[in-house]
């Protein structure tokens, strides 16, 4: 960022020495000539400015952020079973999206999780200004919930193979992890999860994640949160996550989990590079 300001700044210094030396006279010029190229210069430069303002009210105006209520609940479970079961990478490992008996059993899991993140003022949504659809969704869970979703996650009983070795997974990890623990030793006492982000794939990197974490990260200030902390399966998450939880804490490896067959269910493939499951925090100051 620094390195582009101060090219910037070279470049506007060299303009303005540029014309300096018209006004000082070069040979075969007038003042005249001068002043009619500053106007020009200065026309162009205005027109320039109002493009761009034009293309980042355009930018701005293809999505908003809004709080989700509890009337929200059916659109959200149904978003994120059209997406998130696709594109995030442990549920793409077990091809639980390619199953309608999996996704089925899936959507207990989605509405619970959903339900829990609605009474958290982080959790948000990203609709596209036009059509009102959801591009994009945040849920956060207040820590002083932990507990009761532990519990609830350990008495899921599901049929499908697929789901089971997901809901499998995610008791592993948290047993592994010890996040208490964690909170404890980073001295984070009433921190916000971040529990999911999704947008829609043909709108990655138009900056939406961003826009939704940011929410997140007022929201939670606003809420007297202490901090944040996430889990991030996969490269992409990690990137945005890196922004607002600079520090990893814990990891854990996919093929460390075997699962009911003894063999590792959940095995990461390209283009996806991540080996692990990461646990993120960062505490406000």
């Amino acid at each position: 960022m620094f390195g582009l300001l101060a090219r910037g700044v070279s470049a506007f210094v060299a303009s303005v020495s540029g014309l300096q030396k018209d006004d000082s006279g070069i040979e075969g010029s007038s003042q005249d000539d001068s002043r009619s190229a500053k106007s020009t210069n200065s026309s162009i430069r205005r027109k320039s400015d109002s493009i761009k303002s034009a293309d980042m009210t355009a930018t701005r105006q293809q999505f908003q952020v809004e709080s989700v209520k509890e009337g929200n609940l059916d659109e959200i479970v149904q978003f994120l079973l059209e997406n998130f079961a696709q594109t995030e990478a442990i549920l793409a490992s077990l091809k639980i999206d390619e199953d309608r008996l999996c996704l089925k059993e899936l959507t207990v899991m989605i509405r619970d999780l959903v339900q829990d993140s609605l009474q958290c003022s982080s959790t948000c949504v990203v609709r596209d200004a036009t059509t009102h659809r959801i591009d994009g969704i945040a849920l956060a869970c207040k820590t002083s919930i932990f507990d009761k979703q532990i519990d609830r996650l350990c008495a899921y009983e599901f049929d499908q193979q697929q789901v089971r070795d997901a809901v499998e997974f995610l008791k592993y990890v948290f047993n592994k992890l010890d996040v208490m623990y964690y909170l404890n030793e980073y001295r984070l006492y009433k921190p916000v999860f971040v529990a999911l982000v999704c947008v829609r794939k043909e709108l990655w990197g138009q900056g939406i994640g961003k826009s939704l974490m940011n929410h997140v990260k007022t929201a939670a200030r606003s809420d007297s949160s202490d901090g944040l902390i996430s889990l991030c399966s996969n490269e992409r998450g990690h990137k945005l996550m890196k922004q607002y939880c600079q520090t990893d804490f814990a990891a854990v490896r996919y093929d460390a989990f075997k699962g009911e067959h003894l063999r590792p269910p959940i095995v990461m493939r390209p283009p996806e590079t991540f080996s692990s499951v990461y646990a993120m925090l960062t505490k406000f100051t």
